[in-house]
């Protein structure tokens, strides 16, 4: 066979295998969310903190998720919908009234945390939304209101 017959098998076939996966979509979906159990409603979170929370965090952990378009195409829908999953199972705005007192200064330190040593927002995820990358400033005051949070919530009760 020449080469030429062989790149046209390979386009035709990849092809085919592309259409078909379109077939296998995943869970995209947004769980409703109760506003009174928010992270934003409980600790009355400021209106500069709010956004940049919005701009570099909602997607993966919240149930109010922008699906991309490239949510919708195979295989990239499949890589997006397992970091959403995964992003909301480890930490979830919309679900903060579920957690435990504990858990809620956990999340808080490890915000600080994520945002100093710039694990995130995901390095992957910032090039598709530049929105979501902040600036020194922008992560040094999210940091600081994260960690004044956890101070103030581990000096409280156990609920």
């Amino acid at each position: 066979m020449n080469v030429k017959k062989i790149a046209k098998i390979t386009f035709v076939v990849g092809g085919v295998v592309f259409v078909l996966i379109q077939f296998v979509q995943p869970n995209r979906t947004n769980p409703e969310v109760d506003q009174s159990k928010t992270m934003q409603t409980e600790l009355n979170i400021p209106a500069d903190i709010n956004a940049l929370l919005d701009r570099g965090c909602k997607d993966c952990h919240s149930n109010r998720t922008v699906w991309p378009f490239y949510a919708y195409i195979a295989p990239a829908s499949w890589l997006v919908s397992h970091d959403v999953t995964e992003g909301r199972k480890h930490f979830n705005m919309s679900e903060w009234g579920k957690y435990k007192l504990s858990k809620k200064a956990s999340k808080l330190s490890g915000i600080y945390q994520a945002v100093n040593d710039h694990s995130m927002p995901l390095p992957k995820y910032v090039p598709l939304h530049p929105e979501a990358n902040f600036t020194d400033a922008e992560r040094g005051q999210l940091a600081a209101w994260a960690q004044k949070e956890a101070e103030k919530l581990m000096g409280g009760e156990e609920e």
